[in-house]
């Protein structure tokens, strides 16, 4: 009996890994995997947000950030750089037709955090508009539909609500302009001018006004006032190579994918 155990006991410690659990947490990613990504193998929410690591990642959110997980309108995600790459990349960012354009942080109509940076490999629209303002509320009217229909290829609004129904009054309604709108994609109430003072010129301005931004995260067009959004330059935009992105996936994603029900070819999981 002793004898039986001693070899046993052996027979695990050389090498110790043979006996170790592959997956103790049980959430499909391996222990090797997740402590080359940074996640904790014993416990399958390593941020405790509410998602497991391995849906996180393979929707391109963070596992260790329990402020970054997938958001509740279904926005289109790619894989983002690691920090001391989007560090190197975006040091001469700015907010000209050419650069690299900087971040900014505001709350959707979810409640969720929106930051522009996450938004990285898509094609962005940003629309400054107002409830009053009579030509917001004709685009609004079609907006939603042509965003759903580029959604897939990697193509985001984000619509900063200024005003409210009067010129001036800074407590725009979100809620109010989504109902009567049928919006989808992300709303920010900006009244304060927080993220739309980058896309005005100083002193006078017009809306609806477009700021458009490329796959490489460069601002391609700046304050494009009056009118429709300038769709022919935002599917020239989608049609280019979206950015490759040094990105982790563990060996069994494919199986992974399959178990959550996701596609991966698709950024709108």
């Amino acid at each position: 009996m002793h004898r039986s155990l001693s070899l046993l006991a052996a027979l695990c410690l050389v090498p110790l890994v043979a006996c170790e659990n592959p997956d103790p947490d049980e959430d499909g990613l391996s222990t090797e995997f997740e402590r080359a990504f940074g996640t904790n193998p014993e416990v399958a929410d390593t941020d405790n947000d509410g998602f497991d690591d391995a849906l996180e990642i393979l929707t391109y959110f963070s596992p260790r950030d329990a402020d970054d997980f997938p958001y509740e309108g279904g926005f289109s995600r790619g894989p983002l750089m690691r920090k001391a790459e989007w560090d190197d990349y975006t040091e001469d960012d700015g907010w000209g037709v050419d650069d690299i354009t900087r971040n900014w942080t505001l709350t959707d109509q979810h409640g969720g955090e929106i930051q522009l940076k996450r938004f990285y490999g898509n094609v962005i629209l940003i629309d400054l508009s107002s409830e009053w303002c009579g030509p917001c509320r004709m685009t609004a009217e079609t907006l939603d539909e042509e965003y759903l229909d580029r959604k897939d290829d990697g193509f985001v609004v984000i619509q900063l609500l200024l005003d409210g129904l009067t010129m001036g009054d800074r407590a725009p309604q979100g809620d109010r302009w989504i109902d009567e709108f049928g919006i989808t994609f992300p709303l920010l109430e900006d009244g304060d001018f927080e993220a739309a003072e980058r896309y005005l010129p100083a002193g006078s301005y017009a809306i609806p006004n477009y700021t458009l931004i490329d796959r490489q995260h460069r601002i391609h067009t700046w304050y494009k006032s009056g009118g429709e959004p300038p769709w022919e330059d935002i599917d020239a935009l989608l049609a280019e190579d979206r950015p490759e992105v040094d990105y982790s996936l563990p060996d069994n994603a494919e199986e992974l994918y399959e178990l959550h029900g996701l596609d991966p070819n698709s950024w709108t999981n």
